[in-house]
């Protein structure tokens, strides 16, 4: 989909970029020369440019109507707080005087904020995509007066950018109409790109939420392995995850790679993610002193990462590690998963109840400052002892070595080997590297080994405290399921009350969702679907964490608020807007999985345990045909690798396991107990007979023997159930999910 003429072919100068900035404090306008409309947002990424002296609008009617009543075009720039790029751009184009006169000059100029408004970013980077083949941010559209994209790229040095804006005027003025009919060509190629029409008869249809015959189980499960065997030849298997630089750490994919390496007994996909996770949890992308993880690795080694810290990233790499402790019983695991949470409490927690969304790379103006260390001041912040330790650990003077003298933390070596080089146990030498990276991680914000305030801190990096509906979703599943791997009371609590924020902060009084929360402007902007669907999840989670119905009773208002705002009964899916929100020039469902689970692929996950636990059948019905539809319509289970568990679910044995107990403690302890071991083929249920609970569990509610409280265990298959039994021995013999029917 491309122009010959010269236009679209500057197009191929667009370089896709992602990285990290520094963020400007909201300042008042009367020290500034220049202040656009920007400054009247919450959006820490729309401030930064409220001083450009490109005259920005804010996303909206009024830019459009403005553009119209002028007869300009419209240039549409995305962004986000911690792209490097963006502010590269930002600095070299934007802020010069030169520059921005011919912008305002001949363009109406919008600023969009990509995590306030994924929906906009959506469809432009789409037409980018048609255009150049390529994506990324910053992301910079030219566009006609209704939105409709005709030119398009990601990062521009400021010469390269000012000579396509030109040449785009000077088309405007000559060939008006071959715009116009390009726009209309892109405009139709953006709305059927990555369309799902789901199968309105054949299995789908026919299954109506029951068990798949053995024939189709057996077809669709063979399908998954031969994708998982064409990927297998593309991972990395001295590093971990795939071949090649950057490192994109994507954890839907690893949480597939568990899932189908423990029901598959597939030994080789589970040594991967094992691989993949150790190398990253002694990688330089993950905060040695601190914990959290940053964005990406810039090379092949995990070494040097865009500093970045994503809230969502954080999150899922929760569940996955802490998932995988269950599975390797790997210390190191847990570790890392409750460094997350110490990262995310200590960066990220907002008063409010939901967390904050990123911390940016930059301090000062220079990427990862705040995170590197040369020898001189490691000897400062520790012992010598320690010193010694910390040098050998991460190889400060050799491999870790990164810019101006300053090193990464990463450790190139296994616990064990460097505890020998140490003469130290295993045990003793990670105790000691404990301490020293809490030592670390004080010195830096300015404290000594006691945490009381010693000298001046380094200046921490920019912090986006936007509060997204939908990251904060992902966070509370994330703890929840740190909970029922690690027992800590304190985890359930923090991910009960991130959820009670969304369901009254984040909420209308009709129960629908809002996206954005911040503290200037409260709740605003609409939920879109991804804010449902991780909101729903979240919320069954929450009921298996703790069997209280009313988190089941939310997850399924807002299922049932889903399908009125967001279901297309023509093909099938949701959409990714609600019915209410004013159509953009195309509108788009999400079906690829990516940095995060796709909304619909999540969605058709929700409405199956649901529909488990409820014997909703239309609703395991809708679930599959979407299922159906994204699986044969893709060939990469990299980008469908959430489809791929909720596949298994359907295409191996699934069963419900309810746990009858009248002793809320008692049952608690059993709840636990069952929970130490990894078994992603089951849902949960248990607890007295209260309104909201799950259908299945009629029935199965405590009994007493004699005035004696007897715990039994109803696991069931699909519907069909076993005889109830005493011991989670006699549950675990029922619950064989490693064979094919």
């Amino acid at each position: 989909m491309r122009l010959s003429f010269l236009l679209f072919a500057l197009s191929a100068f667009s370089v896709c970029s992602s990285c990290s900035n520094s963020m400007a404090p909201m300042n008042d306008s009367t020290t500034f020369k220049h202040t656009n409309e920007l400054i009247n947002s919450s959006s820490p990424y729309l401030q930064q440019h409220a001083h450009n002296p490109v005259d920005w609008m804010p996303w909206g009617d009024e830019a459009f109507d403005k553009a119209a009543k002028e007869g300009k075009l419209v240039f549409i720039s995305v962004g986000y707080s911690a792209c490097h790029w963006c502010h590269v751009m930002e600095h070299e184009t934007f802020e010069d005087e030169e520059a921005a006169d011919y912008i305002n000059e001949h363009f109406v100029s919008i600023k969009v904020d990509r995590e306030e408004r994924p929906d906009v970013d959506a469809v432009y980077m789409n037409a980018v995509q048609l255009m150049t083949r390529r994506g990324g941010w910053p992301l910079n559209c030219i566009a006609l007066p209704d939105g409709r994209p005709v030119f398009g790229g990601t990062y521009f040095p400021k010469a390269t950018f000012i000579e396509s804006l030109k040449d785009v005027v000077n088309i405007k003025v000559s060939n008006l109409q071959k715009l116009e009919q390009y726009a209309t060509q892109l405009s139709k190629g953006v709305a059927s790109s990555d369309l799902l029409v789901a199968p309105t008869e054949g299995l789908a249809k026919d299954a109506g939420g029951l068990v798949w015959s053995r024939q189709e189980r057996n077809k669709f499960g063979a399908d998954i392995d031969t994708k998982v065997d064409d990927w297998r030849r593309s991972w990395d298997r001295d590093k971990g995850l795939s071949k090649g630089a950057p490192k994109f750490p994507i954890p839907t994919n690893l949480d597939f790679l568990l899932h189908y390496g423990i029901v598959r007994n597939d030994k080789d996909a589970l040594a991967q993610v094992r691989l993949t996770l150790d190398n990253m949890a002694r990688g330089g992308i993950y905060d040695q002193a601190g914990g959290g993880f940053s964005r990406y690795s810039t090379d092949s080694d995990w070494k040097i990462p865009h500093f970045e810290k994503m809230l969502y990233d954080n999150a899922q790499l929760l569940t996955t590690y802490s998932n995988a402790f269950k599975v390797f019983s790997e210390p190191r695991y847990k570790e890392v998963a409750l460094g997350i949470i110490d990262f995310i409490k200590q960066e990220l927690d907002d008063p409010s109840g939901g967390f904050r969304s990123a911390l940016d790379a930059d301090s000062d103006g220079v990427e990862g400052k705040y995170y590197v260390w040369n020898e001189s001041e490691l000897a400062l912040a520790l012992a010598p002892e320690d010193l010694q330790i910390a040098l050998i650990a991460y190889d400060i003077n050799g491999r870790s070595q990164w810019e101006d003298g300053h090193s990464v933390l990463m450790r190139w070596e296994s616990d064990e080997d460097l505890s020998e080089a140490l003469g130290l146990n295993t045990l003793e030498f990670r105790t000691k590297l404990k301490t020293i990276n809490r030592v670390l991680s004080n010195y830096r914000d300015g404290k000594n080994a006691a945490g009381k305030t010693k000298h001046i801190p380094r200046v921490k990096p920019g912090l986006d405290d936007k509060i997204l509906t939908s990251w904060t979703s992902l966070t509370v599943s994330g703890l929840c399921d740190a909970y029922r791997t690690f027992g800590n009371e304190e985890h359930l609590h923090r991910a009960e009350k991130a959820m009670n924020f969304i369901l009254t902060s984040a909420r209308k009084t009709d129960g629908s969702l809002f996206h954005v929360y911040h503290e200037k402007d409260g709740a605003h902007i609409n939920g879109f679907l991804e804010d449902y669907a991780f909101t729903i999840s979240a919320c069954i989670d929450l009921y298996e964490s703790t069997f209280n119905p009313d988190w089941l009773i939310e997850a399924r208002a807002l299922s049932q608020i889903s399908f009125d705002k967001f279901y297309d009964t023509n093909t099938g899916v949701f959409w990714y807007t609600s019915n209410e929100e004013k159509e953009l020039f195309a509108k788009k469902q999400e079906n690829d999985d990516s940095v995060i689970p796709s909304s619909n692929s999540t969605m058709a996950d929700n409405l199956f345990r649901l529909g488990r636990y409820d014997s909703q059948f239309n609703w395991i019905e809708c679930s599959d045909r979407m299922l159906i539809s994204a699986w044969e319509n893709s060939d990469n289970i990299r980008r469908s690798s959430n489809w791929g568990q909720v596949l298994l679910k359907r295409t191996l044995p699934f069963f419900e396991v309810a746990i009858s107990e009248d002793d809320s403690e008692l049952m608690k302890l059993t709840r636990r107990e069952l929970d130490l071991k990894y078994q992603p083929q089951i849902i949960l249920a248990g607890g007295l007979n209260l309104p909201g609970q799950p259908e299945f569990l009629k029935g199965k509610y405590p009994v007493s023997i004699d005035q004696q409280s007897l715990t039994l265990f109803f696991v069931c298959e699909e519907g069909s159930c076993n005889l109830p039994v005493e011991s989670l021995l006699e549950v675990n013999n029922l619950l064989k999910v490693g064979h094919r029917d």
